[in-house]
């Protein structure tokens, strides 16, 4: 175990540098993010301290803040300072300096730039010896100044980490130091497999590592506090966190309830920290965003109480100044998920600061329920009531309510808290203002009873209320509140409103006395006596008592009723006003009965419009009540007629005073009485009845009946039916008092029916409306909004009532409006800009022309100008969408685009070096902006009738491109503005033809669209094309070009191959659908058109396609490879399949000649189309090839590259290889066959297409016949094209062709044929009976006078007939034989014709067999012939010589019995020759095969005698040493004595294949055999000639006999061997004393194999062989080579004998184990066997003066003496051992020792025993005269010392 100091020494040496490892500094020298190591390991610091001043200083222009860095990071100063030599402190400041630079570099991260001056901050490093020296020359001390990415590697790795999907990133991990901080271990991974890691494994690493989420928190925060943030780092940290706090959320889910309340509380205190400190920043918009997403998350997932998201509530509205979209949703969400419906104090203050709250709710309320907010939000307000600004309080909740953004009952909640609260008088302290909170609150329930929305709602609520009060509207505010839902400010049970008591007296007190300056009600100024009035009127109501004291009080003066108008006044204002229906009833009550009953002295024709206002009410009450007033008005009216009709001269009640003291009454139009008796009673009082039904009939009839006469079904009486200048003066009358009422509600309801009767006629009433629509516009917005909130008039719904009086053809509302839009204003109203300009969108169709170009101007000024307030920003806005709805004329447009700035200013183009170092454009900016507008406008007014604009449009684009050149700034959204308008115009123009429409393709007629040439320019449409780098300006100047193709494709002939050499690496390599759809849209347009022009201005169009085809060729690479098919598939059906696929294919190999992708995608797109397009294009691929070499070429010139052109045999391979790949598909072959499954019409013409391409493809190989490869590839291509034909209509086509004159001809059809059937398919459609069929036709041409080429396919086809097919016609197969047989084919001159016939008769026979019998004869002779002819030397053949034993092969197997006698003589004698020929090993295989099949398939008896009677021959045979010449020189075969061998190998698989019965009866034949064998050796050697056999050879055939006599013995018992045994010894002893030596040579050579084979199984055999043995042991001596050879064997043989004695063995591969059953258990131990053969070895001691038959007898004497394993006999053999130790000859003592030490190694202690016998002898060849013996002596006393374990000297001494 390591000590504690060790570890220490470890770790220091883990942390720090060595500063002479050189290997260590160029490590870290080689550290590089831009360079490689070994580029970055040559760089010296000088370089790369420019290279980082070079991107500082970019930096520094593209943001000044960087200039902050030149005194530290970027100065010269940094290149000496090192951070070891620094305080901690200092150290400190370093990196808080560089952390600073990282935050803001984040930004800029993958720019250059930024690139440059991070390396800089990674590979800074000072030199220790020289500052100015570089790597090589000087001694560097890795001594790290900055090396971020190991000093500040946490905050060097967050600064990239939201770039984790770019390159960038990568070369960050390789540099990378093992050391890191334990948030970023999940990097390792990534690091270890150089690959980028994924999002989610970064999401899943901030979910479950808190240390990666709290860094990554913190680093996040500091960049935004140091004010750094970027939409990359923000977006990246937003979308990171937010997905772990959901992780976190979900996982903190698992478990008990208690473990999960532990788990969330922990996210939270996690999360909450950075989200408050990320809300506090208000400086960046994106990060609240962020964490507003963070905050709904965890407000979603989790149940979190009502306090915890109050607090986070407040957090999100705190530091609030710039409200979002998604802070609303975020309190939404939390808001919904709340218990409690209120809302915290500051979150509502900040609610209602928001400017367009309302606006922004109903568009969240689309996907979000915002009810809860909504509805805490009006408690909230309505807690806030009774102080200052409770107008604008109680305009919100209305607004609110009014918006339907919440659930009924939620509704019903805020209107219970309303009712509530009006009946606590406590809550609303008097305030300074004037305005009364309750009577407002009132007024807010009653209006909002009135709406469709939330009206039944209200009405509901109310209905529960218990009356119990009468006080003021306490008719609608009383009762008990029951069933409505629970709030948490009020206790919605059983909730009693307690009123106020307050008596009609007390109320006629307050009635201000002094009223005699106020004339009338209905004045312009405020009335402060009204509302006391009201009050105590409405409590009169309750009696008919105090409603008399009512009126009878003198402020009223009723009395003055005929006089003046206070009285009438007063009620007109009840029922005018916003208040209850009883009120309003009984005031309409009143007046009825004053009418009725008081005799009135006046013309009350002032209620006239303020009866037709009460007639709209909604409510029924209200409108009974005004027809009561109706019918009494009508009434008073018929009597004063009666009483004087003509001279009755009524006052005009309130002519003067009646809207004010001034001048307000000059310009009301009075009627004259008698036409408001008329009114009333011929028009008004036949409608009353409809009116009370409905509210809405009142302002159909003014619209209307007023304006014509009157209408169908309607009772009108003709007579006193109104004349034109009656019902204009009725109109009039009512304009003038709609304009000079103060009540709102009246001027809101009556001006829709006086306008709407202004458009039916009367335009005269528009002028006297005027004023109104003057004085509205001319107000502010506050001050309209609170007139309407007064009389409870929607504002925007009266404004746009008011803007309705501006009719197009009056000219002075029009110029109203003018005025209002072009001049700014001071008392901005919103409302009143918002309609202005939708009244002038909704009349913009009706105005003049030149008003339109006028009020578009002005409304482009107010869009360009530059705005500050809120209001002119709507203004501007409003002006913009006006110009965007409406149709603007074409001169309007025309002088938009004349007032469109020119951007160029004329100015020449520079160069692109020139324009580098140019000064910025002098364009501004409100240029550009200018003609974006413009350009925005002209687009979305295109119409069919704008054709007069491209013209300009096109000047326009050309001063873009010229800014371009000019500036080298592109414009690419003016471009498409554009564009876009000339192709609407275009598209627009054009006319859809319904013929192609229906194939789903349009064109463009030329009946409407006449576009000059000199209106558009198309080269400034491909400078688009080629010069942008915006894909969808690229994209619309494709579509343009596309619709001018269809409409004047004469504009663009001339640019049609720029345009599509541009589109391939552009808009072609994009793999968006809509640039594919670009791409279609321009092919289908512009090709059609190119091709009809090339066909008819071009006599070859060739050259043109060829030009087109090479556009998209070169684009192949580009194209998506999903797209690639369809692509080109569509490009060749438009310039037609059949005369330019090929072309095509030819210019993709010539592009594309290496390319597997290529050529697939060649084969696909061929394949796609069907089979006679397939052979159409095959024919003029054929015909290209012919073409390129005829001497005139002509369409080959463009589509063959020179190399084909000039190199003609290559450019023939290399094309007839491609064809050969383009229809090899299989799926050509599927088609060409259901191709022929057609009808006979369809097939003749693929029949006349296939014969064409034949007869070319003839052609072509007739041109080259000395080159095979073109020939062979000829052929092929047939092959190929004839595969998918059916065998029967290829038979028919070939045999016309056989019978043609041409004997090529007929050739070039045979081996087609030959191709086609030898491919192995068996053809549908009669196939087979066609191949039979035709055999005759083969048959002819065999003994034909065709030559031996046509001789020999004509073979090989009939050879692959009767192969496949020959046993369906035995009978053709044997003609066909015969045929083969009778004609010279197997004695042709031809080597190939003989080969073929013979291995076609091969065939022939495995088919026909015994039908073959009457040619065996015939051909056998004439195949050992051949088979003779084929060895001979200068005729060697191989391919011969296999071919006849094939035949032979074939015989054996089919026929065997044709082969016997004198033929199987004959056949081993040619084998005999075969096999000592000069051929090669696979010659010599298949000669083995057939005598393999020769021992198989004959008798064994017959094989027996053939082998007997052809052994001399075989010993004969080529005694000489043959060569095999290789290119190496000449090589001496190994093996040259084939024949005998073989003839061995032939006996011993007849042994191999016999039965063992069989084997018995020819034991006698089989020894036979053996001993002519066994006796070679004598043969050979005795006498030896120059032809004998060498000793190897002679070895090798006797190593072959003994495995054929060891077979033999394996199939016999001992009965049968053991005689053959004795008499092969017997045999090998009787023979003369010079032949014995070699006869016994080899039978004991036997005898080994024998014995080392059966090992103890024959044992016994022995004794057959002992006596034989020693007397030749005893009789040779070690003086010949012969001897010496039968001496050895002899000893090997015996000690064979002696290593199996006993040992147990048993052979498993002997078949009859009674060989050995008789196994007698020490044999050499018996004393006679034993000393019969012991003194003979010890003898050979002797003998054997050589080492090598030396180290025999010593092994044989080792192993007797283990065999013999008695004591006896070790002392015999010791003894005997050691008298040779006195030998006078060294090399027997050297033999004896030796043989000492075997027998000590093998016997140890129990040799030893002898020990002292030996120590005598040992002691006296320690000191021995021969140095080797007195080694081997020494050896031999180590030995015995390490066996015995004691050493041997004491004994020796």
């Amino acid at each position: 175990m390591a000590t504690s100091l060790a570890a220490q020494l470890t770790q220091i040496r883990a942390h720090s540098t060595n500063a002479l490892d050189i290997k260590a500094q160029k490590k870290a020298h080689s550290t590089s993010l831009l360079f490689d190591p070994a580029y970055a390991a040559a760089q010296d610091y000088n370089t790369l301290y420019q290279l980082c001043q070079e991107g500082w200083h970019e930096l520094c222009r593209l943001d000044t803040r960087f200039l902050g860095f030149a005194d530290n990071l970027f100065s010269e100063q940094s290149k000496l300072e090192e951070r070891t030599q620094m305080t901690a402190a200092q150290n400190q400041n370093l990196d808080v300096v560089l952390e600073d630079f990282m935050g803001l570099v984040g930004a800029r991260l993958l720019l250059k730039p930024a690139l440059k001056a991070i390396e800089w901050l990674i590979r800074r490093f000072r030199s220790a010896t020289a500052k100015n020296l570089s790597y090589g020359d000087a001694l560097l001390t890795p001594s790290s100044i900055y090396s971020i990415h190991e000093h500040n590697t946490t905050c060097l790795i967050l600064t990239f980490l939201p770039y984790h999907t770019s390159s960038v990133f990568l070369s960050l991990l390789t540099i990378l130091p093992e050391r890191r901080h334990g948030a970023f271990k999940f990097l390792q991974p990534y690091i270890q497999s150089s690959c980028i890691p994924s999002r989610h494994a970064i999401a899943y690493t901030a979910a479950n590592n808190q240390d990666f989420f709290k860094t990554l928190n913190a680093y996040t925060l500091r960049v935004c506090r140091c004010e750094q943030q970027y939409p990359a780092l923000l977006s990246f940290w937003s979308s990171i966190t937010t997905e772990a706090v959901s992780v976190m959320l979900d996982h903190s889910r698992l478990g008990r309830p208690e473990l999960q309340k532990e788990n969330q509380e922990d996210v939270l205190r996690r999360v909450m920290p950075p989200l408050a400190e990320g809300l506090a920043m208000h400086h960046s918009p994106d990060l609240r965003v962020g964490c507003y997403m963070i905050l709904t998350v965890l407000s979603s997932k989790t149940n979190l109480s009502d306090e915890l998201l109050a607090a986070m509530m407040e957090m999100v509205v705190h530091c609030w100044k710039v409200v979002t979209h998604a802070g609303l949703i975020c309190l939404v969400i939390m808001a919904q998920q709340r218990h409690s419906m209120t809302l915290p104090r500051k979150v509502i203050k900040s609610l209602l600061a928001i400017e367009h709250l309302i606006d922004d709710l109903e568009l969240l309320n689309d996907r979000y329920k915002v009810e809860k907010l909504v509805l805490g939000l009006i408690l909230g307000i309505l807690k806030r009531l009774g102080r200052p600004g409770d107008f604008h309080r109680i305009r919100t909740i209305r607004r609110l309510l009014e918006a339907n953004l919440m659930q009924p009952s939620l509704v019903a909640a805020a209107l219970t808290s309303m009712l509530c609260l009006l009946q606590d008088p406590a809550s609303f302290p008097d305030t300074k203002d004037d305005f009364h909170t309750p009577s407002a609150l009132a007024d807010l329930i009653r209006c909002l009873s009135n709406l469709a929305t939330v009206g039944p709602i209200v009405r509901s609520v109310m209905d529960h209320a218990e009356t119990e009060t009468r006080q003021s509207g306490s008719d609608v505010l009383r009762g008990s509140l029951v069933g409505l839902p629970k709030t948490t400010d009020v206790e919605m049970q059983d909730i009693t409103i307690t009123p106020r008591k307050v008596s009609f007296e007390d109320l006629v007190q307050r009635i201000p006395t002094q009223t005699a300056l106020k004339k009338s009600l209905l004045s312009q100024s405020e009335s402060y006596i009204f509302s006391s009035l009201f009050d105590a009127f409405v409590e009169a109501c309750q009696s008919s008592k105090n409603l008399h004291a009512f009126l009878e009080l003198p402020v009223l003066r009723k009395s003055l009723a005929s006089t003046e108008l206070f009285f009438v006044s007063f009620f007109v204002r009840v029922w005018c006003g916003p208040h209850p229906i009883p009120a309003r009833v009984a005031a309409l009550n009143v007046l009825s009965n004053c009418l009725s009953n008081e005799k009135l002295l006046a013309d009350v024709q002032l209620l006239l419009p303020y009866l037709i206002y009460v007639l709209a009410d909604s409510s029924p009450s209200v409108r009974r009540a005004a027809t009561e007033v109706v019918v009494a008005m009508a009434a008073f009216y018929d009597d004063v007629g009666t009483l004087d009709r003509h001279n009755a001269k009524l006052p005009i009640l309130g002519k003067c005073r009646s809207y004010g003291e001034g001048n307000e009454c000059d310009g009301i139009a009075w009627l004259p009485w008698q036409t408001v008796g008329i009114f009333l009673q011929d028009w008004l009082l036949p409608r009353l009845e409809e009116c009370q039904l409905h509210a809405g009939r009142i302002g159909g009839s003014i619209a209307n009946s007023l304006n014509a006469a009157a209408e169908s079904g309607e009772v009108v009486n003709d007579q006193q039916s109104f004349k034109k200048s009656l019902r204009a003066s009725v109109l009039t009358s009512l304009c003038s008092h709609v304009a000079n009422t103060p009540i709102y509600a009246v001027k809101a309801r009556l001006l829709p029916m006086l306008t709407g009767a202004s458009k039916n006629g009367q335009a005269a009433l528009i002028p006297l409306l005027t004023p109104i629509l003057a004085a509205t516009i001319s107000r502010s917005q506050g001050d309209v909004e609170m007139h309407c909130e007064q009389d409870h008039v929607d504002a925007s719904q009266y404004v746009k009532c008011v803007l309705e009086i501006a009719t197009p053809n009056d000219e002075e509302s029009i110029k109203l409006l003018q005025e209002y839009i072009s001049t700014a204003h001071t008392n901005t109203n919103g409302l009143v800009d918002v309609a202005v300009f939708r009244r002038l969108r909704s009349i913009w169709p009706h105005l003049k022309a030149q008003t339109q170009i006028t009020l578009a101007g002005i409304m482009l000024d107010l869009v360009l100008s530059d705005v500050c307030s809120q209001s002119e920003i709507l203004r501007r806005r409003e002006a913009l969408d006006t110009l965007r709805k409406v149709k603007l004329s074409v001169d309007t447009l025309q002088s938009f685009l004349r007032s469109c700035p020119s951007l160029s200013d004329g100015r020449p183009t520079r160069g692109a070096k020139r324009r580098r170092i140019a000064s910025p454009s002098h364009t501004s900016e409100a240029d550009i902006r200018k003609a974006s507008l413009i350009l925005e406008v002209v687009e979305s007014s295109v119409t069919k009738a704008h054709l007069s604009l491209l013209g300009k449009l096109t000047k326009i684009m050309a001063d873009f491109q010229e800014y371009k050149q000019h500036s080298g700034i592109e414009l690419h959204y003016l471009e498409l503005l554009a564009m876009n308008t000339m192709r609407g115009i275009l598209e627009n123009s054009a006319v859809r033809s319904d013929s192609l429409f229906l194939q789903n393709k349009f064109t463009y007629c030329l009946q409407c669209v006449k576009v000059e040439r000199n209106e558009i320019q198309v080269d400034v449409l491909v400078d688009c094309i080629r010069n942008s780098t915006d894909p969808q300006v690229q994209h619309t100047a494709l579509l343009l070009v596309s619709l001018l193709a269809s409409i004047a494709p004469e504009l663009i002939l001339h640019h049609v191959m720029p345009i599509f050499t541009f589109m391939g690496p552009t808009t072609m390599k994009r793999t968006d659908d809509y640039s594919s759809y670009v791409v279609k849209r321009t092919m289908d347009s512009v090709i059609p058109r190119i091709m009809d022009s090339l066909r008819k201005y071009r006599k070859d169009p060739f050259s043109g396609v060829s030009e087109l085809l090479l556009s998209f060729v070169a684009a192949f690479e580009h194209v998506p490879i999903d797209r690639r098919l369809t692509l080109f598939r569509s490009l060749v059906e438009m310039i037609g399949v059949n005369e330019y696929l090929f072309a095509l294919l030819l210019l993709l190999r010539n592009k594309f000649p290496r390319s597997k992708e290529a050529l697939q995608f060649s084969i696909d797109l061929l394949s796609s189309h069907e089979v006679e397009n397939q052979l159409q294009t095959a024919d003029h691929y054929l015909a290209t090839i012919l073409d390129a070499l005829s001497a005139k070429q002509t369409f080959s010139v463009h589509l063959l590259t020179k190399n084909h052109l000039n190199s003609s045999e290559e450019a023939v391979v290399d094309l007839l290889s491609h064809l050969i790949l383009l229809l090899g598909d299989h799926r050509f072959i599927t088609k060409m066959s259901q191709a022929f499954a057609r009808e006979e019409h369809q097939i003749q013409l693929l029949r006349s297409m296939l014969s064409h391409i034949t007869n070319q493809t003839f052609s072509l190989s007739r041109q080259f016949p000395q080159t095979p490869t073109i020939n062979k590839l000829c052929q092929k291509t047939l092959d190929v094209l004839l595969s998918g034909l059916p065998m029967v209509d290829l038979v028919t086509m070939l045999q016309n062709l056989l019978d043609s004159a041409d004997a090529e001809t007929r050739l070039d059809a045979l081996k087609v044929f030959e191709l086609r059937v030898g491919d192995g398919k068996i053809t549908p459609f009669g196939g087979q009976e066609a191949c039979l069929a035709f055999l005759p036709k083969l048959s002819s041409v065999i003994e034909g006078p065709d030559g031996e080429t046509s001789r020999h396919v004509a073979l090989a086809c009939i050879e692959h007939i009767v192969e496949r097919y020959g046993k369906k016609d035995i009978d053709a197969v044997v003609c066909v034989a015969g045929a083969m047989v009778s004609s010279k084919c197997l004695v042709a001159e031809s080597e190939e014709v003989r080969v073929t016939s013979l291995l076609c008769l091969s065939t022939v026979i495995e088919v026909a067999q015994g039908e073959f019998g009457p040619f065996i004869p015939q051909t056998l002779q004439k195949t050992l012939i051949t088979i003779s002819n084929s060895i001979e030397e200068g005729t060697c053949s191989k391919r011969l010589h296999n071919a006849a034993y094939s035949f032979f092969s074939a015989l054996l197997l089919h026929t065997p019995w044709a082969v016997a006698g004198t033929q199987l003589d004959l056949l081993l004698k040619v084998s005999h020759g075969s096999a000592n020929a000069n051929l090669d090993e696979a010659v010599f295989e298949e000669r083995r095969a057939t005598l393999e099949l020769v021992a198989r398939h004959i008798e064994s008896k017959e094989c027996c005698a053939a082998l007997e009677r052809t052994w001399a021959n075989a010993m004969a045979e080529g005694p000489e040493v043959l060569y095999n010449m290789t290119l190496s020189g000449p090589r001496v075969l190994s093996d040259h004595k084939q024949a005998i061998k073989e003839q061995l190998l032939v006996l011993e698989n007849i042994i191999g294949r016999s039965s063992k019965s069989a084997i018995d009866h020819q034991i006698a034949a089989f020894m036979r055999l053996l001993i002519k064998a066994f006796d070679l050796r004598r043969i050979q050697l005795c006498p030896r000639t120059e032809n004998s056999y060498e000793e190897k050879e002679i070895e090798e055939v006797e190593d072959a006999s003994n495995v054929a006599a060891i077979a033999l013995v394996t199939r016999v018992n001992d009965k049968i061997f053991r005689p053959v045994f004795a008499q092969l010894v017997e045999w090998a002893a009787t023979s003369s004393a010079k032949e014995r030596a070699y006869r016994q040579t080899a039978v004991y050579g036997f005898f080994l194999r024998f014995f080392d084979r059966f090992k103890s199984v024959v044992t016994n055999y022995s004794v057959l062989i002992i006596e034989d043995a020693a007397n030749i042991l005893n009789k040779s001596v070690f003086t010949s080579e012969t001897s010496k050879l039968l001496c050895t064997k002899v000893i090997k043989t015996l000690q064979a004998c002696f290593k199996h004695d006993q040992d147990g063995t048993f052979c498993a591969t002997i078949e009859d184990l009674s060989i050995g059953s008789n196994v007698e258990a020490g044999f050499w131990q018996t004393p006679s066997h034993f000393g019969l053969v012991s003194q003979v070895l010890l003898n050979q001691l002797e003998q054997a003066g050589e080492a090598s038959a030396a180290i025999e007898v010593t092994s044989a004497i080792t192993e007797l003496a283990v065999a013999a394993d008695s004591t006896d006999h070790h002392r015999t053999l010791n003894r005997a051992v050691l008298q040779y130790m006195k030998s006078d000859r060294a090399t027997v003592r050297l033999a004896a020792v030796n043989c000492q030490q075997n027998l000590t190694a093998r016997l140890g202690e129990e040799w030893l025993a002898l020990l002292p016998e030996m120590l005598p002898f040992i002691s006296e060849l320690q000191e021995d005269d021969d140095e080797k013996v007195e080694r081997a002596t020494l050896s031999w006393i180590k030995q015995c010392e390490e066996v015995l374990g004691e050493s041997l000297a004491p004994m020796l001494q």
